[in-house]
């Protein structure tokens, strides 16, 4: 038994996706941001530490 219904237009999601992927977008760079951000303070604290170090060493003797 075949039920053949007229065939309708559907629902328009396109602004409802764009919309998600752009705060989808949004968040991932903030998060790729971030990391980065917090790598490159963790190598300059390392580096600055490893400096300050080295310049204790040389002026004591």
């Amino acid at each position: 038994m075949s039920h053949h219904r007229p065939v309708q237009a559907v629902e328009d999601y396109t602004d409802a996706f764009l919309g998600t992927l752009w705060v989808f977008l949004f968040m991932s760079f903030w998060v790729i941001a971030a990391a980065v951000g917090y790598l490159w303070v963790a190598v300059t604290a390392y580096a600055l530490n490893h400096f300050f170090k080295w310049i204790g060493r040389v002026k004591n003797g």
